[in-house]
């Protein structure tokens, strides 16, 4: 028998109570499999639902996506979309749904393995997608999905290696095993892609462990906190706080006490989704025993369009899309699906409701959000915390009176700051004093009390340094900045991070500061090695032009079964060579050494280069990030995700996505204000400013309009 989880008698006793092919179909498979295949039902996957996932150690997963259609209720457009008859709303395609929940554990849950596909894209294959249709045989899912469109061997080849569609009369020992071989998930020999690691990021990601009392910290809260930790009457409220107030702190500590008291589900919600790993960290140092399965943790972008596959709803555009400009795309979307509230209004009897729900960063929140999170998601009775801080109103949401528009009446207020040193603290006050005193009321921080919330046990002055550099034609001013204060300071890597507003300028500062210093980086946007990876990607194994073969037989890979190799090694030479191009001298010993690793010479790779200049420069032109626009927000999403304080290396950031973190020395680059952003420079100068602990280094990288001003200010505290 199979190893369900939850067992069957679980399942049967679920709130929620499974469909009549569900039940049928974890039957089939808990008879037909032996103990060695992990049958998930509806497992925790953070705000995606499946129906079924198989897992088996040594060979891979299978999504089943289960449906109870009859499929002459339906019927498929020229373009495949599903539409009901006779009616006139489309559903999305199941094959859709399913692919999405694939897409998903590569793009978004599952650590490492987006890079790993983007390297080698056979990792793909570990993961494969069903759909069981409970109310019909092979023979009518062929006469619907199949024998329409033979003419369109496009995607009939699709079809092929992507989904296998599952009639009832497929339940059989003799056709399923077929297609679990298909999958590899029954094999001869075990996948040497799907390593005991992967499988062990699979389980603990489906299969959540308890939380133990044991694994908290014990944590001083003040009275005020504990109030708001442990509140009982007010099933709704808003929290303000002023910065470093803990404000994080108590949001992980309320969601453990509501889920206790309701034995409940729990969704938090940021704007920012990098910080779902520190509110990760925050909850687990409560010290009280819960089950991880129960918190949901994820930002709103990502939690829509989780709801939507969920609830079947198909994303569409209209015609001439591609044509629109990003800021036309986001308008669209924003319009249509992430601020319709009646577009979920309309399904709320399918949605799957939250007992309580809880918001970070609600000064980043568009009302129209808020509603559609509290009046479609929120269960009847349940509890609904928002956090924030309008000082921190980066995306420059509408304001009320100087203060966050929201829809919940009245407002806690926290006013101690923990979290901030002195040096810290009061630039932050003088900040708000100089800028924002015509635009929001100015914090009354209190003064240090005795009953601290958290002890940090350090140095309680800090350090402030304003750095203004006038020559900004290159990175290698920042990097001598940067490390040799780290150097002369015996600052650790982990201890330090670098914030800035442009990925362009921080991803060239990363390239340079990773192969100067012989240290690794942990950025939450794209390396340049990735984009010339990628862009090799779409570069057809028979289709090689004459300078791509030229250069995989320069580093020797002319003979390999895959071309992965040689292009991981390509793109880290055509980086290097982007650096030697314009710094010089200062990369050429690495640039040696990287060659002569590859099997070959700077001089060899250096002609080769300017051989074929024309064609490379055509080749980075038209790979580049531009074409690749779709790609770079999945690299940057799933690096937000997956980011953590403690790697042990040096962080890069822009300050959006490192809003609501901390560290202990921060070195913020200050640019010159770009278009989109001078609505709001001022709080993002000021949400830069109080990410550090201790201490700041702000190097002026151009910015003439704020040099008087900045330096004024750190002067008055240094």
């Amino acid at each position: 028998m199979a190893t369900l989880i939850p067992s069957y008698e679980k399942i049967l006793t679920m709130k929620v109570k499974p469909e009549e092919g569900e039940l049928h179909l974890l039957k089939f498979l808990d008879n037909e499999l032996d103990n060695s295949f992990e049958v998930y039902f509806n497992p925790y996957m953070n705000g995606d639902r499946p129906d079924i996932v198989i897992m088996r150690k040594g060979y891979g997963v299978m999504i089943i996506e289960v449906k109870d259609y009859n499929l002459d209720a339906y019927e498929l457009d020229e373009r495949k979309n599903w539409k009901v008859k006779n009616q006139s709303f489309k559903i999305k395609s199941p094959i859709s749904q399913a692919l999405k929940y694939k897409d998903n554990l590569f793009e978004l849950h599952i650590e490492n393995l987006l890079e790993k596909k983007i390297k080698d894209i056979r990792h793909f294959n570990i993961v494969s997608s069903s759909i069981y249709f409970h109310n019909a045989n092979s023979s009518q899912i062929n006469d619907f999905l199949i024998e329409p469109f033979e003419h369109d061997k496009r995607y009939l080849t699709f079809l092929k290696y992507n989904i296998d569609l599952i009639g009832r009369d497929n339940l059989n020992e003799l056709d399923f095993n077929k297609i679990l071989r298909t999958r590899y998930l029954k094999a001869n020999n075990v996948s040497f892609l799907f390593t005991d690691d992967i499988y062990s990021s699979f389980r603990r990601f489906l299969k959540p462990p308890i939380h133990l009392k044991e694994q908290g910290k014990d944590i001083r809260y003040s009275k005020k906190q504990l109030e708001i930790i442990y509140e009982t009457t007010r099933k709704e409220q808003r929290i303000k706080g002023v910065v470093g107030s803990g404000k994080t702190t108590i949001l992980a500590a309320r969601a453990v006490q509501a889920h206790k008291k309701t034995n409940g589900t729990v969704l938090i919600l940021t704007f920012n989704i990098t910080l779902r790993n520190y509110i990760k960290d925050k909850i687990s140092e409560v010290r009280e025993e819960f089950p991880w399965e129960n918190f949901v943790i994820s930002n709103y972008h990502l939690f829509i369009n989780s709801q939507l596959n969920n609830l079947g709803i198909p994303i569409e555009v209209p015609k001439g899309f591609n044509e629109y400009s990003n800021e036309e795309k986001d308008v669209f979307f924003e319009k249509t699906y992430y601020s319709n509230k009646k577009l979920f209004l309309e399904r709320k009897n399918e949605i799957k409701t939250f007992d309580v729900i809880l918001i970070d960063e609600i000064q980043d929140y568009k009302r129209p959000w808020m509603e559609i999170i509290k009046e479609c998601f929120l269960s009847s009775g349940g509890e609904y915390v928002l956090f924030g801080d309008v000082k921190q109103n980066i995306y420059n949401n509408t304001t009320d009176a100087k203060d966050i528009s929201t829809n919940v009446r009245g407002v806690t207020e926290l006013k101690n700051c923990f979290r901030s040193d002195f040096k810290i603290k009061d630039l932050a006050i003088n900040y708000q004093k100089d800028i924002f005193k015509d635009k929001y009321e100015i914090d009354n921080f209190n003064a240090k009390q005795n009953d601290l919330e958290l002890d940090f046990g350090r140095n309680q002055q800090g350090s402030i340094n304003y750095i203004h550099l006038t020559n900004t034609d290159n990175v290698s001013s920042l990097y001598t900045i940067i490390h040799e204060n780290a150097i002369n300071k015996d600052i650790p890597p982990n201890d330090i991070t670098i914030l800035g507003n442009s990925i362009s300028l921080l991803k060239k500062f990363d390239a340079y500061y990773r192969y100067s210093s012989n240290e690794k980086t942990n950025t939450m946007f794209e390396t340049f090695e990735m984009v010339y990876r990628m862009g090799l990607n779409y570069i057809k194994k028979n289709n090689h032009p004459n300078w791509l073969k030229e250069g995989i037989t320069l580093i020797k890979r002319q003979n390999d079964y895959k071309t992965d190799n040689a292009f991981n090694q390509l793109s880290v030479l055509f980086t290097l060579y982007d650096l030697h191009s314009e710094y010089g001298d200062k990369f050429k010993s690495k640039l040696d050494y990287f060659t002569s690793k590859f099997k070959t010479t700077t001089k060899e790779y250096l002609d080769f280069r300017e051989k074929h200049k024309e064609e490379i420069t055509l080749f980075i032109k038209e790979f580049g990030p531009k074409r690749q626009t779709s790609n770079l927000k999945m690299i940057r999403n799933n690096k937000k995700i997956h980011f953590y304080m403690n790697s042990g290396t040096v962080k890069i950031s822009t300050v959006h996505s490192f809003k609501g973190w901390e560290s202990e020395t921060l070195f913020l680059i200050l640019e010159k204000k770009f278009t989109q952003m001078q609505m709001t420079f001022d709080e993002i100068l000021y949400t830069g400013i109080t990410r550090s602990r201790a201490n700041l280094v702000i190097i002026n990288f151009g910015n003439e309009e704020y040099h008087s001003k900045l330096k004024m200010l750190v002067d008055k505290v240094k």
